[in-house]
């Protein structure tokens, strides 16, 4: 799944990245388009049709290439969104005719996105509010007319694993398409077996996403933790800080036994016909992969191969704690962010910060033998000029490089899904990214 601005990939126009390699799902932050809606009423054209594309559009109303620790800004009344004009406050009823105006393939429901570093009182609202959101995004579906959106309930928890599990097995039996988790609130390290025992409880008809992953390694991790769908949105902060991709892990000798021939650039995670879904179990706790997954992105699913959702009753939502009451002054003085960019990029040694001197003289593509439209027709001293000059079209050359190799990561995660062997490639992708990171500081 890419990560979109507005429908389209930050830095790259459709004529220069077709569907190969940004997919043909796409995330759209509702702040990116909340300005819109007013246009589109005036229309009467949904989403998808005003940016006048065909990807499936899902419309997720917390940033999550950002990750902003949102918990002085959210409330009982609703959550917060940073536009042009600043912060807005989005009530889940705005929330709704947003929804019901832009018709997007899927929704994501408001959630109280917080941080795993929050105390369990913070914690235990925020797991409140999402679950009474979701309830009232599942009211809306029921009562409204002529919406064709399906419903994507985020789980929240804060990283603690007893409010996660909780919230887990609550909105298991609820009516809804699916279910998002978001890297955010979940800790820095070792996350993963909190991820697949989550989704261990799920049903196994509805898929899974998970949104804000910081780099290609925690991409396969959470495939490996039975995962179907991960975004890309890493990829941007690597091309907004002049860094290539430059070691194609899945190309090499030691993370495959076998070779990888084919371009890049010429497959599609979502198509149907390319390789049959898995009907396998998803994983157990282990880490070593060979019981596969159940259905994954990485080996061709698409929406359809979800059956409807298994509609129950409603549980009733937990105790709602003690009202927060009024906010004091100056915690709206700005947003904190929950990563740095030393989390996106564990290993500086696996990308080239092409705006370094050295590369300047350098006249050979960034990765030999890489199939995508920068290496083939550019070199890296072109493109340190370009980023020394601050030219426009130095983004746009890295994003195209970059998304080209997490497309070659998903290619061989789909291989290696097919072939049970999972867990084994992610071990060796550990391998290659090397020492590691400190990540215990905050910005």
């Amino acid at each position: 799944m890419s990560y979109t601005v507005c429908g389209q990939v930050p830095h790259v126009t459709a004529d220069l990245c077709d569907v190969s390699v940004t997919g043909d799902v796409c995330i759209v932050p509702l702040h990116s388009v909340f300005n819109v809606v007013g246009v589109l009423k005036k229309l009467r054209k949904p989403l998808a049709q005003f940016f006048n594309t065909t990807n499936k559009i899902i419309l997720n109303p917390y940033n999550s290439f950002e990750a902003c620790d949102l918990t002085s800004f959210n409330d009982q009344i609703g959550m917060s969104i940073w536009g042009k004009g600043g912060r807005k406050r989005i009530t889940p009823k705005d929330y709704h005719d947003i929804v019901k105006t832009c018709d997007p393939e899927l929704f994501v429901s408001l959630s109280d996105v917080v941080p795993s570093t929050v105390n369990k009182k913070r914690a235990n609202k925020s797991c409140y509010r999402t679950l009474q959101w979701v309830t009232e995004a599942i009211t809306f579906l029921s009562e409204a007319d002529h919406v064709t959106s399906r419903l994507l309930a985020p789980i929240p928890g804060s990283g603690v694993r007893q409010l996660t599990m909780k919230s887990a097995s609550l909105l298991a039996s609820r009516n809804v398409f699916g279910y998002v988790i978001e890297r955010a609130t979940l800790p820095l390290e070792n996350w993963e077996e909190l991820v697949r025992d989550v989704v261990s409880i799920l049903p196994p008809t509805r898929p899974v996403f998970m949104l804000g992953v910081l780099n290609d390694l925690e991409m396969v991790k959470a495939y490996n933790c039975g995962c179907h769908f991960v975004d890309s949105s890493f990829v941007l902060h690597y091309a907004n800080s002049g860094r290539a991709m430059s070691v194609s892990p899945t190309n090499s000798s030691n993370l495959s036994d076998s070779s990888n021939s084919s371009n890049p650039a010429t497959s599609v995670m979502n198509n149907d016909n390319q390789i049959q879904t898995e009907q396998q179990a998803r994983p157990s706790s282990s880490d070593n992969g060979s019981n596969g997954i159940l259905t994954s992105a990485a080996a061709g699913t698409s929406f359809s191969d979800f059956g409807p959702s298994l509609a129950e009753n409603v549980p009733s939502n937990p105790n709602p704690p003690e009202n927060d009451g009024k906010r004091k002054k100056g915690k709206e003085a700005g947003k904190a962010y929950i990563f740095k960019l030393e989390h996106y990029i564990p290993n500086p040694s696996l990308s080239l910060d092409l705006i370094s001197s050295e590369y300047t003289r350098q006249f050979v593509p960034i990765v030999d033998g890489c199939g995508c439209f920068t290496c083939a027709r550019h070199t890296r001293g072109y493109l340190s000029h370009l980023l020394v000059t601050h030219e426009l079209l130095a983004p746009t050359l890295l994003m195209l490089h970059n998304l080209t190799h997490v497309r070659t990561v998903v290619n061989e995660t789909r291989k290696c899904v097919v072939e049970n062997g999972l867990g084994q490639y992610e071990r060796k992708l550990r391998e290659v990214f090397g020492s590691k990171t400190k990540l215990d500081d905050r910005q």
